[in-house]
């Protein structure tokens, strides 16, 4: 592929206004959780509080997304997002700078963090239905795959980042910064235009009804959907009794940190990659990268070691990133652009649903059946979620798409209807 191509996508300026308000917008939200920590932890000393402050934000977007991505296909999609970035930008300030002033209220920072929650879940439908009107259809994926190298540049520099300014001058100015990355958001969308094409007013349940209809009537969706859950919910368990036998058997806290560091740069070498790589049928090469997570997880079962499981961890990641662009890049070349964000709202809903349960529930899986066998069982599904998915065959045929002249997709709402 050619280097003008790599960047081809923010040659054209309104691309290149929505990515650097991200960029800025994803660096505060990597700021964002370990300021947090250092705010709760060492003011109240307590990791409940913690908990329950991002427990609201989690449960409040899980409780949004789908009413998020209704009003995200009816209205324009600058606009959505662009309230939901003031909305963030006004909270994280409003509580930085009452930790600033020494007046910290725990339930002041459960309902803010329940209001960000409600603004992300309006926020992300949006954003994936407003990439492809601010870029040309031939580097549609280069502009995905940008958009996830800003998001994992963010995630290596944020914690650095949130450190440096909480040390220096405590956890409420790492929150102002955090308001201050989306208030350049807030900029950037200000300047951008994009057409918008009001869809055909209807009751709020019709709407969610007929982007239900889409995600059921094409099989290649629903089937990675699912897929995608049981995988999500599997890697919980990476996280709970993957880094409680690392930490307790395979080299301590040094050694998860290794792993979870390994990982970070895994995804931003991923990113990198869907910058190069089209395959011609990007559901195959997404759903193998996606079954190539169960390794670290195996390793870890196997109490290997842990020069290795650092390495398999940042494929896992790599995996993940490369196969993330594919995924965002298919939905939105096949799905009508008037339903992409209500598509999209199905398909974070699904993803993050199950979280919450794996984090819950994996720990006491672990203590009935056993760590080695909790992980062992977690990799074998993360490979059947990969694999199965592939034996349907709307999956395997969905290709990537090559622009009309006249500019239009191709439209897959056949296979669906196949046997």
């Amino acid at each position: 592929m050619k280097s003008d191509t790599l960047i081809g996508p923010l040659k054209d300026p309104r691309f290149r206004l929505l990515w650097i308000g991200q960029t800025f917008s994803h660096l505060g939200s990597a700021v964002l959780p370990l300021a947090l920590s250092f705010a709760l932890i060492g003011g109240t000393g307590s990791a409940a509080d913690l908990g329950l402050v991002l427990a609201s934000s989690a449960l409040s977007q899980l409780v949004f997304m789908l009413i998020g991505g209704v009003w995200s296909d009816r209205l324009p999609r600058r606009a959505v997002m662009l309230t939901a970035d003031i909305v963030r930008c006004a909270v994280h300030v409003a509580l930085g700078i009452e930790l600033v002033a020494g007046t910290m209220n725990l339930a002041h920072l459960v309902a803010g963090s329940a209001l960000v929650g409600a603004a992300t879940a309006f926020f992300l439908p949006a954003s994936t239905g407003l990439v492809p009107a601010t870029t040309e259809p031939g580097v549609l994926q280069q502009a995905n795959a940008l958009m996830s190298v800003s998001r994992r540049a963010a995630v290596l520099l944020g914690p650095a980042l949130a450190t440096t300014v909480t040390v220096v001058y405590g956890a409420g100015w790492a929150l102002i910064l955090d308001g201050f990355t989306f208030a350049v958001s807030v900029v950037t969308l200000l300047l951008l235009r994009v057409p918008h094409t009001p869809i055909p007013r209807k009751t709020f349940t019709a709407d969610l009804r007929d982007g239900w209809a889409e995600v059921r009537g094409r099989r290649w969706l629903w089937t990675n959907i699912i897929g995608h859950g049981v995988w999500n919910l599997c890697r919980t368990v990476f996280f709970t009794v993957g880094a409680m036998v690392v930490i307790r058997d395979l080299g301590g806290e040094v050694a998860w940190g290794a792993i979870a560091q390994g990982g970070t740069i895994g995804a931003f070498i991923g990113a990198l990659i869907a910058l190069r790589i089209k395959p011609r049928r990007p559901l195959i090469a997404a759903n193998i990268l996606l079954a190539l997570g169960a390794l670290p997880v195996a390793l870890i079962a196997a109490h290997a070691d842990i020069y290795l499981i650092v390495v398999a961890g940042g494929l896992m990641t790599l995996s993940l990133g490369l196969s993330g662009t594919l995924w965002d890049t298919t939905i939105q070349q096949q799905v009508p652009e008037r339903k992409l964000s209500r598509v999209s709202s199905f398909d974070w809903l699904v993803s993050l649903a199950l979280n919450p349960i794996g984090m819950a529930l994996s720990g006491s899986v672990a203590v009935a059946i056993g760590a080695s066998a909790t992980l062992y069982g977690a990799a074998a599904l993360m490979v059947i979620s990969g694999f199965s998915v592939l034996l349907v065959s709307d999956v395997r045929r969905v290709p990537s798409v090559t622009p009309e002249p006249d500019g239009g997709k191709q439209d897959l709402s056949v296979l669906s209807k196949e046997k």
